[in-house]
């Protein structure tokens, strides 16, 4: 099936406005990384990790930690 014209102009407009956060979070590394004088792999990692730590995900194994059984 094709798309309709509507359906492909929201998928582009998402996909360009994907890319330019991306940029400008990609600049935004790269800035904090020149001024800190630190490598940009390091402070991505960091912001990485500081972005997973704020999510507030369900625990898969909170069932089996109160004892509950497993799948059979």
């Amino acid at each position: 099936m094709k798309k309709s014209a509507a359906a492909a102009a929201v998928d582009e407009d998402t996909r360009d406005a994907s890319l330019r956060v991306s940029k400008r979070m990609r600049d935004s590394l790269k800035a904090a990384a020149a001024v800190m004088g630190r490598p940009l792999y390091d402070v991505t990692n960091e912001a990485i990790n500081d972005y997973l730590g704020g999510l507030k995900l369900p625990d898969p194994l909170a069932g089996l930690r109160k004892g509950g059984k497993g799948r059979k």
